[in-house]
């Protein structure tokens, strides 16, 4: 009975998986090149981040609102800075497959900036991927409604599996930075606006 239950079970998750795959590998994005990179990436708020996972000013919060209003606010401040998250993890994914296409180019150096970038990007992924599964906990389990348990703290958020998230982020828009010079494009600004 227990091994019929574990072969279903293997079969089901094996199933999931190809299905998986099958929808990335079809609905991806044809090769990246630099010329879409600007057009997907979304802008996001690294200053609102930082105020967001900064302990002083959640302590702040804590000690001058009542313990309802504050676990109402984190509830919203959770809210955002899993918007901020998002937004980091699809400029990771654009980035990295635009890295993708420029480590399998001529240009040697174009080739190694290229993979440096990809390092940053599937940590920033990897970060991004472990900060949304503990944010959507805290907002499925409502800890706001519990007066039992203490309220989240944001900061908690800010390393995730041994990765700190706005660090990582800064590092790989460096390099995605460094790579867009190299590339030789003119819209630079814009590059950098979006990121």
């Amino acid at each position: 009975m227990i091994a019929s239950i574990l072969w279903y079970l293997v079969i089901t998750a094996g199933l999931l998986v190809s299905v998986a795959s099958l929808y990335l590998v079809w609905f991806r994005f044809p090769e990246r090149t630099v010329h879409d990179v600007v057009d997907y990436l979304l802008p996001v708020e690294l200053e609102k981040a930082e105020e967001l996972l900064d302990p002083q000013t959640e302590a702040i919060l804590r000690r001058e609102l009542s313990p309802a209003d504050f676990r109402k606010l984190q509830r919203k401040r959770i809210y955002h800075y899993l918007a901020v998250v998002q937004k980091m993890s699809h400029n990771a994914a654009v980035l990295v497959e635009w890295a993708n296409r420029e480590v399998k180019g001529n240009d040697r150096r174009a080739a190694q900036l290229a993979a440096e970038l990809q390092q940053a990007g599937i940590e920033l992924r990897l970060y991004c991927l472990l900060a949304l599964v503990k944010l959507r906990f805290w907002l499925l389990i409502r800890v706001d409604r519990w007066r039992l348990l203490p309220s989240p703290s944001l900061h908690d958020v800010r390393e995730a599996g041994g990765i700190r998230g706005l660090e990582i982020y800064d590092r790989m828009k460096s390099a995605a930075s460094f790579l867009f010079i190299e590339m030789g494009q003119d819209n630079f600004e814009e590059f950098l606006h979006k990121l």
